[in-house]
């Protein structure tokens, strides 16, 4: 919370690109709701999956390029990975709805999410390895190892309630 207080207004496009629009400068949680934003259109917006995955991936290769012209821009003043820096979830979880699985209903996008933000929060290895590096490309590398591990976790998670009957295949608009 002392981070949120001592951090300045919005100055400048970098800014605006790294904090996703503002996100990041929320005061509790800003990755967590900057990763539930991006979810959201898996949800709500009925389309075919072939669709939503050609949406997230031109997302996931918009934000890259605003994150890696962003990031490096603010990390002079706002140091080397920031909490207002929130791209680098936004591509995290473009990158988790190119599985099909995630999409495949409101459990596995709750599971997928929850999952994202576990990885993202904890860091296991590697993504740590990758956490404990200072440059831009590391901020939004180690999310997207952690959403490479949600996206497998979850398409095995959906494959094995498939195999013993549970649940049905992944649909878009149920």
């Amino acid at each position: 919370m002392a981070d949120y207080i001592k951090r300045p207004p919005i100055r400048n496009l970098a800014e605006v690109l790294a904090t996703t629009g503002g996100i990041g400068l929320l005061p509790i949680m800003p990755g967590s709701w900057c990763s539930i934003v991006v979810a959201l259109p898996a949800l709500f917006v009925v389309s075919t999956l072939e669709q939503l995955q050609l949406a997230y991936a031109i997302a996931a290769v918009l934000f890259c390029v605003a994150g890696f012209w962003s990031v490096p821009r603010i990390q002079k003043e706002w140091g080397s990975d920031p909490s207002v820096v929130v791209i680098d979830e936004a591509i995290g979880m473009s990158i988790v709805f190119l599985f099909p699985a995630a999409s495949s209903g409101w459990v596995m996008w709750c599971t997928s999410l929850f999952l994202f933000r576990l990885f993202d929060v904890r860091k296991p290895w590697p993504i740590s390895v990758i956490n404990n590096r200072t440059e831009a490309w590391a901020v939004l590398a180690d999310d997207v190892v952690a959403a490479l591990f949600t996206g497998i976790a979850v398409q095995l998670i959906a494959t094995a309630l498939m195999v013993l009957g549970i649940a049905v295949p992944p649909q878009i608009g149920w």
